[in-house]
């Protein structure tokens, strides 16, 4: 069987490409990312715009220059913190819990319950009194832990100690239930309210009264002498989400908003300060000598220096719920999910996460998509236009020549990112725009080679042949000269592979590429954007190397196919 013309110039290329260990080792490289473009969705670990978060027990200490991040107490949220007598104990998500005696190491805690803790409290004759979700109520007497049957199912927000043998806790439905430790009774306190608003937190005052305070700014007191629950105000109507009564009586609430109400003893009134961050506050602490720290979202933490409120530098961003203050030692909880942004390669995110918390490795994979599609769709409209005008040029000769060469140098005098700059402003960013943006410039020096080679071509005897048999123009053109010359469109097609790669590439690192799409150039775009590409390695690294070598691997496969386009190079070999 005799393959036509076209097909037998295509093989010559193949065979000689297949003798250079370079092309084959730019050949196999090329195919192996080609390979990852075509099967990206399944080799991705995650979606590559998904936004990570992650849990875990967060631990901040207080250190001299800030607040620093410390081992993680587990995979889950920490909510809530007592300490007294020298022992202390956290509470969290999923029922965990965790212990130590002094500043001794955590212990985990075998709780009999698996559902979410919020708060703990510790009585001076070492029980302890943990609630949560569903009702939970645990009580510790000795070394065992024992639920306490709840009249109804609710969700306990706040717990304290009103005294050796009774406890008040508050829920979301705005209930306040006192429990009798001896008996294990629960009664129900009618809330001055009575309008299902959450209550949030509790804390013992110096008199033997309790504190209560919730969301819109209510504020409960209790007495346990006659079984009274009164309004109090407190001068605020935001959501208020803890309060801590020191044992000297200087208290102080936060909320929501940077919400922060303070009280220096209990004979003075409450105040409003300002607080130098609207986030969300989630605890507090006061010390009998005034001083007071405050925790929220995004690792705010907040500390009054006597005069005002002074953000604090921390080493993370995890939100905080919890703070635990023994002797010198402070410690910040946490910490609900949050964004895992700008984490190094791990076995979860293999090439780091970026500002956002999305994870590189799956992004590079799906960018090697719009690098191949505009390299090779690229390539071809840039060989495609080129051939023809080279073809066209070189045969015709005269005027049409003429018209055709001082097109490709006035193009040659366009220069090519701010025409595509231009393309953008008229248009829309797209991949369409990036693609013309590379063929309408590319071709030119195509159309130059190929029209050179015609020029030399059309004088041969074999396409005088076919001109006194007559052939037409096109016949002549597309079955005689152009296999002749596509050893040299094959080299240029390679070439121009590599060079609408790296060319889609610089578009989108200069924000010209297509907005919803990802590449390698977008990555190194939004690094780029982000001021984090200084530091974080793992963003700028692999789109790099990977841009590098796949335009490396096509400079290899054209390198051999130059021994197919210039007869001197076959002569010697």
């Amino acid at each position: 069987m005799t393959l036509p013309p076209v097909f037998r110039a295509a093989i010559g290329p193949l065979r000689i490409m297949m003798q250079d260990r370079l092309a084959v080792i730019g050949l196999c490289v090329l195919s192996g990312i080609i390979a990852m473009a075509l099967f990206a969705p399944l080799l991705s670990t995650h979606d590559p715009r998904h936004i990570n978060e992650i849990e875990d027990g967060s631990v901040l200490q207080r250190g001299a220059e800030g607040w620093e991040l410390r081992e993680s107490l587990g995979p889950l949220a920490l909510n809530d913190a007592d300490h007294h007598e020298g022992e202390s104990i956290i509470v969290g998500r999923g029922g965990m819990g965790w212990a130590r005696e002094g500043v001794g190491d955590w212990v985990a805690l075998e709780l009999p319950t698996d559902v979410d803790l919020h708060a703990v409290a510790l009585s001076p004759e070492g029980r302890a009194l943990v609630v949560g979700d569903d009702s939970m109520i645990l009580l510790r007497e000795g070394a065992t832990w024992t639920q306490v049957p709840a009249p109804e199912v609710v969700r306990l927000r706040g717990v304290v100690w009103l005294d050796a043998a009774s406890a008040l806790m508050v829920g979301t439905g705005e209930e306040i239930w006192r429990l009798d430790t001896a008996t294990g009774a629960i009664t129900e306190i009618d809330s001055p309210v009575g309008r299902g608003f959450p209550l949030q937190s509790v804390a013992l005052d110096v008199d033997g009264t309790a504190l209560i305070v919730g969301e819109r700014g209510l504020a409960v007191r209790y007495d346990p002498e006659d079984g009274s629950a009164t309004l109090e105000r407190l001068g605020s109507s935001r959501d208020l989400n803890h309060i801590h009564i020191s044992e000297g009586g200087a208290a102080l609430v936060v909320g929501e908003r940077g919400t922060l109400l303070r009280r220096e003893s209990a004979a003075s009134g409450w105040s409003a300060d300002p607080a130098p961050d609207t986030r969300a506050m989630r605890a507090g602490w006061i010390g009998d000598d005034g001083q007071a720290i405050a925790a929220g979202r995004n690792g705010l933490i907040m500390e009054w220096d006597g005069a005002a409120w002074q953000l604090v530098p921390t080493e993370s961003e995890r939100h905080l719920r919890a703070l635990l203050v023994v002797g010198g030692e402070m410690l910040a909880l946490g910490s609900d999910r949050f964004v895992s942004r700008l984490l190094p390669p791990s076995r979860e995110h293999w090439f780091g996460t970026d500002h956002l918390g999305r994870d590189l490795f799956s992004q590079n994979v799906h960018g090697s998509q719009i690098a191949l599609l505009v390299g090779f769709l690229g390539a071809t409209l840039v060989v495609l236009i080129g051939t023809n005008v080279g073809l066209i040029a070189g045969y015709y000769r005269g005027r049409t020549e003429t018209v055709l060469m001082r097109t490709v140098d006035v193009m040659y005098g366009i220069p090519f990112e701010p025409f595509a700059l231009i393309l953008v402003l008229l248009f829309q960013p797209s991949l369409t725009i990036v693609i013309l943006a590379v063929s309408l410039l590319t071709w030119r020096t195509v159309a130059r080679l190929i029209r050179s080679q015609v020029l030399s071509l059309r004088e041969r005897p074999f396409v005088k042949a076919a001109r006194v048999a007559g052939a037409s123009d096109l016949r002549i053109m597309y079955l005689h000269i152009f296999p002749n010359v596509l050893p040299l469109v094959f080299l240029e097609l390679a070439i121009i592979v590599g060079v609408s790669i790296i060319a889609e590439a610089t578009l989108s690192f200069l924000g010209l590429g297509p907005p919803q799409a990802i590449s390698w150039g977008g990555i190194l775009h939004d690094a780029r954007l982000s001021g984090a590409w200084r530091t974080a390695w793992w963003w700028n690294l692999p789109p790099g190397i990977l841009i590098m070598t796949t335009v490396l691997s096509v400079f290899f496969i054209s390198r051999s196919l130059e021994v197919v386009a210039n007869p001197r190079l076959r002569a010697r070999q």
